[in-house]
């Protein structure tokens, strides 16, 4: 509706410039000494006076080409400003539609996360710490400048929308997702969200983190695999640094991406056709892993009927196979040779 009626101004604008150009023309061409003599001669006037150049060259000499004239240059002033308003909206309206995500991304293999607080900004500082891209979809304007002056673009990508319109979700690329966090404050808000996300994107990997532990069942009657409470970590690291302080310390260090080259995480690596530990036995890479590159190995996780089966610290015999995912603690140093023998980096990949 805003086009058609910039479209509809415009319009009526150069019908009326033009109306007074062709009646200056009229009463200029029959006056003697007028210059004025053709619908070209009268339109570089009109072009150079709306340009505001004025050459000169040509200009009204009758009384009535001078009134008429008059009301061409008023006519410019009034058709340039709204031109250049015009252009300014447009492209004014367009920087924001791109800065609310209007025109989506291509990012692909990515993580998306649904609500935006606090909780999901730590989130997104360890993905993004770990170099994988996020998807953030928020119904608050005021996030959007915040969060991109935080991280960059490259990395980041911010949807504005309704979290009711789920089609929306189209627009974070949410298909090709890697997974999707819901992050609202409240689980029966979460609850309902998710019910309706699995009714359009049904195949959809979703990861929650509730405040109640009671509710865990009723998400995995929906299908959500990857449920977190947060009340339940809390309380367990708690405890930890109550009799176990240095267990608790190293625990939370896991959890957190290494930056540093001497800081230690845990990671997964998907097995790929490149891996040359694909088709070993498990203790012959946990010795291997050692010995060469200053990592731990300490699970494997295999893929049978689209579910995971996480196998800790496997015994001597299983075999690492194709799209297994391997479990290691590795510092920032050793993360860097790894990737490159794995010829992958860290993290679930489609």
């Amino acid at each position: 509706m805003k086009y058609k009626s910039y479209i509809s101004r415009l319009i009526c604008f150069f019908l009326l410039y033009f109306t007074f150009l062709f009646f200056l023309v009229q009463v200029e061409k029959t006056y003697d000494g007028s210059n004025i003599k053709t619908v070209f001669d009268g339109l570089w006037y009109s072009v150079v006076t709306l340009t505001t150049v004025g050459y000169g060259d040509y200009y009204p000499t009758s009384a009535i080409g001078k009134l008429l004239g008059l009301f061409i240059i008023l006519s410019s002033f009034g058709l340039l400003s709204f031109l250049i308003g015009s252009i300014t909206s447009v492209i004014n309206n367009r920087m924001e539609k791109r800065q609310q995500g209007f025109f989506g991304t291509n990012f692909s293999n990515h993580f998306v996360i649904i609500g935006w607080n606090k909780f999901g900004q730590q989130v997104t500082d360890q993905i993004v710490n770990a170099n994988c891209k996020v998807a953030i979809v928020t119904n608050n304007k005021d996030d959007i400048e915040f969060i991109y002056d935080i991280y960059k673009q490259t990395q980041v990508f911010v949807l504005f929308a309704d979290y009711k319109n789920i089609e929306a979700l189209n627009k974070v690329n949410i298909k090709e997702a890697n997974s999707i966090y819901v992050n609202f404050d409240d689980d029966s808000d979460t609850l309902i969200y998710i019910i309706n996300l699995k009714k359009h994107f049904e195949n959809c990997n979703i990861v929650v983190s509730l405040n109640s532990v009671e509710l865990k069942d009723t998400y995995n009657s929906i299908g959500v695999e990857h449920i977190v409470s947060k009340t339940e970590i809390t309380s367990r690291l708690v405890a930890s640094y109550i009799f176990e302080p240095d267990v608790a310390s190293f625990t939370e260090d896991l959890m957190a991406t290494s930056i540093d080259d001497y800081d230690y995480d845990m990671q997964e690596y998907k097995v790929t056709k490149n891996n040359p530990y694909l088709g070993r036995d498990y203790l012959d890479a946990f010795i291997e892993v050692k010995k060469q590159y200053d990592c731990i190995l300490v699970g494997l996780t295999k893929i049978e009927n689209n579910r995971r089966i996480l196998l800790k610290n496997p015994s001597q015999g299983v075999k690492i196979e194709l799209n297994n995912y391997i479990l290691l603690i590795s510092n920032s140093k050793g993360k860097k040779k790894i990737e490159e023998i794995f010829g992958n980096s860290e993290g679930v990949i489609n």
